[in-house]
């Protein structure tokens, strides 16, 4: 846009509201957002020259069409445009005037030059004729329209009649002058007003809408008329509760934002400010404020309406946002920036009479045409008249998709039609979606049912014994066990377990490493009729006797040499010894259990079962004669310990019909079947590996099983993946430590599940495999509930359709179903749902409710999701603190109670932070005067090494909202970490990293690199400094490049120092 500083005439002050248009337009970037087209359609005998000639005295009449805004010193004024603006006509057919009427209202207008005003009038053949007026928002409001055409109709009378026009006088001296005296004595008020209202909206939810919102974009739009029993019920409303219709058009559409799940939602309204001397005025005569509702569900439409009205004691908030309305809100409210818009959403209504009739001629016209440009999320202009009350949702069909779009019509509607037929219906309980949308929720992406037989994991196993007992069932390095091995090595040792007095609902913990002894641990417990508790060795042994405390057990099964650990905590101990399986040479099917010598009526290889019908039964003949009775499908399977909020671990209790439920689904949904090898490579204490575990023993694969230093070595992984493994399950930073160890192997599915998984990794894990299956799910629904099949490049990932026999919704806070496209709290609910926490009636029913749309209960997960119009769900983060760290489900809360454990800690909070490199770390907020030097010492007496903060950050205060909670946002970022720095310092004397020489000084450089410190002291453990798998694996990849040491990755946790690791490459440097 060309400026000039010339003003050749006596300039007239711009307004305050063609200020503020007028510096938007300097900024630059804003289309078409302040060209307001409309027009009139003739039909009948139109004289054309009687027609121009009214339209040139209507600019007469109201000067301010012929004038354009010039500035002077940086201030702008109104005056003569250079042309004068002339109706245009122009002979058109039918098929080429939408398009030339599109083209004339993107034409951009000179603001310089002017005019800003222009009429065309498309003249047709058959006597139809229309005038498009396409008029700047500089010299045009709504009201305007009204005003242009009742002029123009009078006007046009008069030239045909001859008799003079009849029309009100004018006065244009001084309107700018008065009406900024009006604003100069409201201001105090608005300042007042604006005090304790005002705060910049939040993003806005919207179906479909993710990410940035542009502040002017191109646009579309999707219209409708609400039906004439609709506008009658609204008429109706009005008069019962005493509001106006614009009341009653914002309330409801704040309605309508806060069931999206906006909290607080926001409408930028115009405000029309038009004063008795400017009613017949043409101009901008309108302010933008924003509307902020503050409501609650259980309200009826009738009580918000009249908390809008009256909800800050005798001053109304509507009312006094009238008595404000010429006020802008940058002269009231400091720091607001210039902007199209206040908030994401605006709101235009005008309530309009009827249209005026031109003398001997039909005429239609459309009050609004859509100028193909949007502001913010979503322009609503509503014209709201005798016989229509017509709507435009302008849209950004950038960010929003046209079927979203026209379901929040859809959405509107049905909440208008509710709360007139009921106004006192809780708002939370407005009708909002039709029947289509609820079929497809609630039916269409639900029908996931499945006739599973009722059986149990030791019945499934010993059934598929039964079809192969041959068949090589696991290997665990050189070491491998037949189905009939198998069998009886669980038979002998469930004979054990039942004669020390495990039966059905006995809790076994299992404190062992990856073994084959420990799968027939795992599975004798299951075929007793207990229940497994994996116990982690790598835990803390305060963690184990906690654990072992709250869960009740009444056995361990330990492995070799893990009874020290498990020293004084009151519970026996049963070894777990070697099954004898196969090893090149030896006996065959021996149980070797000491005890497990079978007797009398014990059952034969492969294990004989009571009949049960179905799929899968192991098969048809009756019990011997003292044989095990199967466990029940309502029978506890195993329970899982993981994080707890309230500072304790809890307990999940998994039955046996959920873990069938789960590894028959998985056998359906990725066709695994005989032939196929699964590594088993994932802690026994983390859910997902009793899939790695059992969905290979019940459809006749082979388990490879990764001991645990191996588990921790990506090559070695990837050695034991290549040979004939078919299948591997990781976390997201498995795969990453997989990738980078070289996995490619295009035969393999790779199952990636635990935590996010990022679009570039999956892209590189999909080009590296020959699938690629994104799979989620809590401990509490068994394993996995849902997956997503990856099969191209990806810019996101979803979460994917539920399992068999599985049901999900997205929810709102009550558990009210949400629309296709809205962000809400993913609830699983089917076969899968556990039982609930150990011993933990109130965090049951805390988690698990009711399911108002099936039978049974659901578990509400806390992960925030949104479903896309095809039905898959896609992952947006917690709804709560939850971290998901390396497939870790970490409660900020139980780390903030071992800190506050602490006598020199009185406050404390915990967050996941991400470094440079974009690595999240648990990141502790200490408010104390000096971190304490024995603070990761004293976490790690309860807490696993995941769970212990790889930074600690003192603070002298924790930073507060308003309301008096932790502002989590407001927490600093860490800052480097140095030697003799706090907790992560070396101890007094220790030389600085400039002593650093030869290999010691290069991996001084590595380390901190990777681990993104300034420096580390030679004797600093890794693992406290944040390290983890992948870091490690990053380390030993550099290692093996700058040093050409190819170090064993069991070095970097046996001896995780600087000075250790560099003394292992000099001595492997010296031999070779």
């Amino acid at each position: 846009m060309s400026v000039t500083s010339e003003i050749d005439s006596p300039p007239v002050p711009a307004s305050l509201a063609q200020q503020g248009i007028w510096f938007n337009e300097r900024l630059g970037g804003v289309g078409t957002v302040y060209t307001m087209p409309f027009s009139v359609t003739f039909a009948g005998p139109l004289d054309v020259p009687a027609l121009t000639a009214a339209c040139r005295a209507l600019i007469d009449r109201h000067p301010i069409l012929a004038s354009t805004v010039r500035e002077r010193q940086g201030v702008p004024y109104v005056v003569p445009a250079a042309t004068r603006p002339s109706p245009v006509v122009a002979d058109v057919t039918a098929a080429r005037r939408d398009d030339l009427m599109r083209a004339e209202i993107l034409r951009p207008f000179d603001l310089a030059a002017g005019p800003l005003v222009r009429m065309t009038l498309y003249v047709e053949d058959a006597g139809r004729a229309t005038l498009l007026v396409v008029a700047h928002h500089l010299v045009f409001d709504g009201e305007s329209t009204s005003v242009f055409l009742r002029d123009l109709a009078e006007l046009y009378r008069a030239e045909v009649t001859g008799v003079p026009a009849d029309l009100p006088a004018l006065d244009h001296d001084g309107l700018a002058g008065r009406a900024a005296a009006r604003v100069e004595a409201g201001l105090s008020f608005a300042r007042e007003f604006w005090s304790s209202r005002w705060r910049p909206p939040a993003e806005v939810i919207l179906p479909g809408v993710a990410g940035a919102v542009p502040a002017v974009d191109e646009g579309a739009a999707v219209e409708f008329a609400l039906p004439p029993e609709s506008r009658e019920a609204l008429a109706r409303l009005s008069e019962e509760i005493g509001a106006g219709r614009f009341e009653i058009v914002l309330a409801s559409l704040h309605v309508l934002l806060h069931r999206y799940g906006n909290a607080e939602p926001t409408v930028a309204a115009d405000l029309g400010t038009r004063s008795p001397d400017t009613r017949d005025h043409l101009g901008a005569f309108v302010n933008e404020l924003p509307v902020t509702a503050a409501l609650r569900p259980e309200w009826g439409f009738r009580r918000f309406v009249a908390d809008q009205r009256f909800g800050y004691g005798l001053r109304s908030d509507l009312r006094g946002l009238f008595r404000v309305r010429e006020v802008p809100l940058s002269r009231a409210v400091s720091g607001v920036k210039p902007g199209v818009a206040l908030a994401p959403i605006s709101l235009g209504y005008r309530r309009r009479e009827a249209a005026p009739a031109f003398h001997g001629v039909d005429a239609h016209v459309e009050w609004a045409l859509f100028n193909h440009t949007v502001r913010g999320a979503m322009r609503v202009h509503v014209v709201d008249g005798p016989g229509r009350f017509g709507v435009i949702l302008q849209y950004n069909p950038r960010i929003m998709a046209r079927e979203d779009a026209e379901r929040v019509a859809a959405h509107w509607r049905a909440l208008l039609a509710a709360l007139a037929a009921d106004p006192d219906m809780p708002l939370a309980e407005l009708p909002m979606l039709d029947a289509e949308e609820t079929g497809r929720l609630l039916s269409r992406w639900n029908d996931t049912a499945a006739g599973h037989p009722p059986l149990t994991l030791p019945e499934l196993v010993a059934a598929q014994a039964g079809r192969t007992p041959d068949a090589t069932a696991a290997v665990c390095g050189a070491e491998t066990m037949t189905y009939a091995e198998l069998g009886a090595a669980v038979d002998g040792l469930a004979r054990r377990l039942r004669g020390a007095g495990v039966g059905r609902g006995t809790l076994v913990a299992v404190h062992a490493e990856r073994s084959l002894t420990t799968l027939v641990g795992l599975l004798a417990v299951a075929r007793a009729g207990g229940a497994y508790l994996p116990l982690d060795p790598d835990h803390p042994a305060e963690r184990l006797r906690l654990v072992l405390e709250d869960s009740g057990a009444a056995l361990i099964l330990a492995g070799p040499g893990r009874h020290d650990r498990l020293a004084g905590s009151g519970v026996a101990v049963i070894t777990l010894d070697a099954p004898g399986p196969r090893s090149g040479e030896g006996d065959r099917g021996q149980g070797g259990h000491g005890e497990g010598d079978r007797g009398a009526g014990e059952p034969r290889e492969g294990g004989s079962v009571p009949e049960r019908s179905g799929e899968g039964a192991p098969g048809a003949e009756g019990p011997e004669p003292g044989a095990l009775a199967w466990p029940e499908p309502g029978d506890l399977a195993y329970v899982i310990y993981t994080s707890g909020s309230t500072g304790r671990p809890k307990g999940v209790e998994i039955p046996h019909r959920a873990l069938t439920n789960l590894l028959l689904a998985m056998r359906d949904r990725l066709g695994s079947g005989p032939g196929d090898g699964w590594l088993a490579h994932t802690s026994l204490s983390f859910d997902i590996s009793a899939l790695e575990l059992y969905l290979p023993l019940v459809t006749g694969g082979r388990v490879v099983i990764a001991p645990d230093a191996a588990a921790r070595d990506g090559r070695e992984l990837v050695r034991l993946a290549a040979e004939g493994v078919s299948h591997v399950q990781a976390t997201p930073s498995g795969w990453r430590m997989l990738l980078d160890a070289g996995f490619d192997l295009r035969r393999v599915t790779a199952l990636a599940g635990g935590e996010a998984l990022p679009a570039p990794l999956a892209r590189e894990i999909l080009s590296r495999t020959g699938r690629l299956i994104n799979v989620y799910g809590p401990t509490e629904t068994t394993i996995w509930s849902m997956s997503a099949e990856i099969t191209e490049p990806v810019t996101t990932v979803p979460i994917g359709v539920p399992l068999a026999n599985t049901r999900v919704y997205v929810l709102d806070e009550r558990l009210g179903l949400l629309p296709l496209g809205v962000p809400g709290e993913l609830c699983v609910a089917g076969d899968g749902v556990a039982d609930g926490y150990r011993n933990r009636p109130e965090l049951t029913a805390e988690r698990f409710a009711a399911d108002p749309f099936g039978p049974g209960r659901l578990y509400r997960t806390g992960d925030r999701v949104v479903r896309r119009a095809d039905g898959q769900i896609e992952f947006i983060g917690r709804l709560d603190d939850q971290i998901k760290l390396r497939g870790h489900r970490i409660e900020p809360g139980e780390i903030e109670s071992r800190l506050l454990e602490h006598p020199g800690i009185p406050r404390a909070a915990v967050v996941a932070r991400e470094d440079d490199k974009g690595e999240r770390r648990i990141v502790a907020y200490l408010e104390c005067g000096q971190v304490p030097g024995d603070v990761r010492e004293h976490c790690a007496e309860t807490l696993p090494s995941y769970m212990i903060p790889a930074d600690f950050v003192a603070l002298p205060r924790l930073p507060l909202t308003s309301n008096g909670k932790l502002d989590r946002s407001a927490l600093p970022a860490p800052g480097p970490r140095e030697s003799g720095a706090g907790p992560h310092g070396t101890a007094p004397g220790v030389a600085g990293p400039h002593s650093y020489t030869g290999v010691a000084a290069e991996l001084h450089e590595i380390w901190c690199d990777v681990l993104g410190v300034e420096a580390v002291g030679p004797q600093e453990d890794l693992f406290e400094l944040g390290g983890h798998s992948l870091t490690i694996t990053q380390i030993a990849s550099r290692v093996r490049l700058r040093l050409g040491a190819d170090l064993p990755l069991h070095i970097y946790y046996d001896e995780p120092t600087i000075s250790a690791v560099a003394a292992a490459v000099e001595r492997l440097n010296g031999k070779n």
